[in-house]
Parts: C-alpha cells; sequence; structure tokens
C-alpha cells in the first residue's frame, strides 16, 4: 500500500497532470529504474483524475478533487477510504504551458507511446528531467528523471462518467493519525 501511494504522488505531482479540457482514459506505467514497473489505470476529466492500480493483490483507488479539495484513497475490498485535504498550491492539473515551455529546452519531435509528442527537457538545480508533451492533448504523455520513467499507454479519448470521479455510496471512512496526533500520543 505504501509503495502504490508514493508512485501515486509521485505520478501526481510529476506529471502534473492533462490540460483542463482533457477528457480520456490511458494506461499509466511508473517504472522506477532497477525496479519492476507499476501500471496503473488513469481516468481524466478535466481536473479530476482517478488512479485504479493493483497492489500485491488488492485492488487500489486513488481519486484526486480539486474542486471539492480532497483526494480519496479507496479500498474496495474493505469497502473504507481514507480522505486527504488537496491544497491548491500543488498543482496537480497543471497544463503544459507557454510559460514552462519557455523555461524547457526543445530537443526534438518524437513518438512516445505510439504519440506525436514535442520532447524537451528541464534542468532544475543540475537534475535534469525530458518530457514528452503530446501535440495533440498538451499535456505530458511521458517524463523521465534520473530516478523513474513516468509513461501514459493506450490513451482513449472519450466520454467519462461523472460516477467514477464520487465516493461509492456505503463505503466507511476511516482516520489516519497525523504527525501531530503521534507526538501527542508519544509524550
Amino acid at each position: 500500500m505504501m509503495r502504490f501511494m508514493v508512485a501515486v504522488a509521485f505520478c501526481i505531482v510529476l506529471i502534473s497532470a492533462p490540460a483542463l479540457a482533457a477528457e480520456f482514459s490511458a494506461d499509466m506505467v511508473f517504472q522506477p529504474k532497477g525496479e519492476a514497473p507499476m501500471t496503473a489505470k488513469v481516468y481524466v476529466k478535466g481536473n479530476k483524475m482517478r488512479q485504479e492500480a493493483m497492489e500485491e493483490g488488492e485492488k487500489q483507488i486513488v481519486i484526486v478533487r480539486p474542486d471539492k479539495k480532497v483526494s480519496w484513497m479507496i479500498d474496495p475490498e474493505e469497502k473504507k477510504y481514507i480522505e486527504m485535504p488537496y491544497e491548491d498550491e500543488e498543482n496537480l492539473f497543471e497544463e503544459w504551458s507557454l510559460e514552462k515551455q519557455e523555461k524547457a529546452k526543445f530537443l526534438k519531435e518524437e513518438n512516445a507511446a505510439g504519440v506525436p509528442c514535442k520532447k524537451y527537457e528541464i534542468d532544475e538545480e543540475g537534475e535534469k528531467t525530458s518530457i514528452w508533451i503530446s501535440t495533440k492533448h498538451s499535456f505530458p504523455v511521458k517524463v523521465e528523471d534520473s530516478e523513474t520513467i513516468v509513461e501514459y499507454k493506450n490513451i482513449r479519448d472519450g466520454s467519462l462518467e461523472d460516477s467514477l470521479f464520487e465516493l461509492p455510496e456505503g463505503y466507511e471512512k476511516i482516520s489516519v493519525p497525523t504527525m501531530d496526533e503521534d507526538k501527542e500520543v508519544s509524550q
């Protein structure tokens, strides 16, 4: 579960996901270098995102709802979920912009995951990241840095049901102690 959570957090922040008008589903492959890849199904509708993955034989679902300022981590087998706050400054669904493009170095036009892209490189304090921006969707379909490769594959445009981005009925909310609560207990 922890490996899945780390992968989800990394992917959401690194990919800075799709254009706000996008509506699609895709397979997302998260490949830490030197480790086995993790694959998740991703659904995007505007700034809403749902990610489903199998972790140690169990299905895990994460729904990100910037409009409600919340993210949910859902365990369908146990019919439970954890609610986490979403902060606007996380910029999870930030479209590839002219401003970002001006800070990046254009390398070449190249396909990634079978999609025509423009490949850019960003150098932030010596850490180089390659980004393949879809010429059709204006968002990254592949991001690679020194530690990880994240890539959307099998991208399918099309209308998605709003229910994909809602909590299922009848699920129990569970609490996870915060660091402050942990400190109080240990004192």
